[in-house]
């Protein structure tokens, strides 16, 4: 039992009794303050914040820090994160105290325990370790629910949130947010920090409709219109001064093409680096960290594809990144492409958005929004369409095989069929965009 509770008023006014050389003030739960008194009694008493406990029948102490420069309420937090650790039988000077040092043993909130998440769990499983997760987390969890302590946790917090993103209009990112607290509390319940799930019982398919799989593939004609679309201009720039400025930037028409001709994935063509193409061999190796499936992929470059490569050469002005952001010592953000050609597919009456292009319809086609991974959907039709084999076009893909004795039992790695499917695709989007189609793209050397 505590002896007395401290108060910041009784800490400040604290001197040592007459006689004595120092006391000590009880805050309860080991807690303690030493009060000194020092040679000169003008001059105020030290205070030293310490944790007194048993060990061995013998009393043990551990220093938190002075005061005020460490308050009551600092003190009293440590003095918390002592107490875990000496209930669960751990030396709070062993090596294991040591590196929890500033953390609770247990995780006492949601904020916490989705630190504790991204520290011991998401960091050394994902390639952005956990970045992505994490910035859900803070955009639609931590806000409502961060502070609520993990007892008393209930599935009305998470319907709080999903039922409120829903609610809004935003159906396919509470299904996430869903996935992702179902993922967390799971892995809770196995460190033994929650008992039980409240997202038990939840169900992505109430929240926003059914997820439908986009299944959207560009057209011969549409192929051909896009080629028009993205060779369009606009007058900008300075008053006397004004020039013809392509309503898509140049290298992202390029990025276009390279994608459709190589089936590549938005990430794995944004974080290439010139090292990993081959001009000679005529081919790009993606290596395993880039890939999504963590297997390095090699791919066969048509002439097509080359070309394209060759602007984003130009464009790229030196950079070992094949496409370079700002810094050219860094790769452009994988987000980039994607937002751009988002922000071109907008209805003429939508509102422009600060930051982005006034450009909003410079792209839309007959069959609707297409995406980066509609492209890469739309070059494994065209294979199908030439006569490639569905297993040659899942190598090109770069798909993993989901059987797990087919991946035992079928390692050919198809090369040559391959190579021959890619200079299908070449050849057929050569048919469909002619080199003079992408002509304009060479003869400017500046970025846009």
């Amino acid at each position: 039992m505590a002896k007395s509770i401290l108060t910041e008023r009784a800490i400040r006014a604290a001197t040592v009794p007459p006689g004595k050389g120092e006391t000590a003030l009880y805050d309860g739960g080991g807690l303690v303050l030493r009060v000194r008194g020092g040679a000169d009694p003008a001059k105020p008493p030290l205070k030293v914040w310490q944790v007194w406990y048993q060990r061995g029948g013998k009393r043990q102490r551990i220093g938190l820090g002075s005061y005020p420069e460490v308050s009551l309420k600092v003190a009293r937090e440590k003095a918390s994160h002592y107490a875990e650790l000496l209930a669960a039988n751990i030396t709070p000077t062993s090596p294991v105290a040591a590196a929890a040092e500033g953390a609770p043993l247990i995780p006492r909130t949601v904020e916490e325990l989705a630190q504790r998440w991204t520290r011991d769990y998401l960091t050394s499983r994902h390639k952005d370790k956990g970045a992505a997760v994490t910035a859900a987390l803070n955009r639609h969890v931590l806000p409502s629910i961060g502070t609520t302590r993990l007892g008393d946790l209930r599935k009305l917090h998470v319907l709080h949130i999903v039922n409120g993103l829903t609610a809004a209009g935003k159906g396919r990112t509470a299904k996430g947010i869903l996935a992702t607290l179902r993922q967390l509390f799971t892995w809770a319940i196995r460190q033994d920090y929650l008992a039980a799930d409240p997202t038990a019982g939840l169900q992505k398919a109430e929240y926003g409709g059914r997820a439908v799989s986009r299944e959207r593939v560009l057209s011969a004609e549409e192929l051909k219109l896009l080629a028009v679309r993205m060779r369009g201009t606009k007058r900008g720039g300075p008053q006397g001064r004004q020039r013809d400025i392509p309503t898509v930037p140049l290298w992202t028409q390029a990025a276009v093409w390279t994608m459709l001709a190589t089936l590549a994935r938005v990430g794995e063509l944004s974080q290439a680096r010139w090292d990993h193409i081959d001009l000679t061999a005529q081919t790009w190796l993606i290596p395993a960290e880039n890939s999504k499936n963590e297997k390095a992929h090699l791919i066969h470059l048509s002439p097509f594809a080359l070309r394209a490569l060759a602007y984003l050469r130009v464009f790229a002005a030196g950079s070992p990144w094949v496409i370079p952001g700002r810094d050219p010592n860094e790769h452009i953000d994988v987000k980039a492409i994607t937002k751009q050609l988002r922000d071109r597919q907008q209805p003429p009456e939508t509102s422009q958005r600060a930051g982005r292009s006034s450009e909003r319809s410079a792209l839309l086609l007959p069959g609707g929004v297409f995406t980066s991974h509609d492209l890469r959907r739309t070059g494994a039709t065209m294979m199908q369409a030439s006569g490639v084999a569905t297993e040659v076009i899942e190598r090109c893909l770069n798909h993993v095989e989901e059987d797990r004795l087919v991946r035992v039992y079928q390692r050919a790695e198809l090369l040559p069929e391959r190579a021959d499917a890619f200079g299908r695709l070449g050849r057929r989007l050569d048919e469909l965009v002619p080199e003079e189609a992408t002509a304009h793209l060479s003869l400017q050397g500046c970025r846009e």
